[in-house]
């Protein structure tokens, strides 16, 4: 049998628009519950991220903390690596004046005597001093005299040769070689034989690197 719809067409138009509205706000709803959905989700994701940052920069301000705290010790520490570098340095650059008179001593012939040893650390080797200009030969100073007595001119040759010998002399010239006659035995006296005197001057070889830059409080010789 069929079916036969009773309701006027401005009815079944109003009907349709209902269930139309309807399921627009169905829809509607649905977004809503799915963006409230995504919203907790995403807060929640956030609370979670804030309280690991909240968590990092509190161990960050805790290491900062510390590290402030411990600042006066790692100032102590440099300036302790500072001064034991100069004194490092210092010790290095300084003249081993009691090898170099051992070495003078073991090289020195027999029959030559020494009357007077002067040592002068020259002003390029002093703390402080200005570094040598790239290139430039060093000026020869007279940094130690020997003077002394032997018997011939050829004994002082061998003195200054056996000198060449010890690394920290270099430039070793002869300032004077004066040679004094026998005196014959008289009634009196006996004889003295023939001797001479001599100057012997050398030069102390440079450093290879740089004495530090501290001011000197005095310079001295050693005698």
């Amino acid at each position: 049998m069929k079916r036969i719809d009773l309701l006027p067409p401005e009815a079944r138009a109003k009907a349709s628009r209902e269930r139309g509205l309807l399921y627009a706000i169905l829809i509607l709803v649905a977004v809503v519950v799915a963006l409230g959905l995504v919203y907790m989700q995403q807060s929640s994701t956030v609370n979670s991220k804030q309280s690991e940052l909240d968590q990092l920069t509190a161990e960050t301000q805790a290491v900062q903390a510390k590290a402030a705290a411990l600042a006066p010790y790692a100032e102590l520490e440099a300036t302790r690596t500072s001064m034991k570098q100069t004194a490092s340095s210092i010790y290095e650059a300084g003249v081993p004046w009691s090898t170099v008179l051992q070495e003078i001593s073991l090289v020195i012939p027999e029959n030559v005597r020494l009357q007077s040893l002067t040592c002068v650390v020259p002003a390029a080797m002093v703390p402080g001093a200005a570094a040598a200009v790239a290139g430039t030969v060093p000026v020869a100073t007279t940094d130690v005299t020997f003077t002394g007595t032997t018997y011939t001119h050829k004994d002082v040759a061998e003195f200054m040769t056996r000198l060449g010998l010890i690394p920290q002399l270099s430039n070793i010239q002869l300032g004077s070689s004066t040679e004094t006659p026998a005196v014959a035995a008289t009634a009196d006296t006996a004889a003295v034989a023939a001797t001479v005197n001599f100057t012997v001057t050398a030069t102390l070889r440079p450093y290879l690197t740089a004495p530090p830059t501290t001011t000197p409080t005095g310079a001295g010789a050693v005698q």
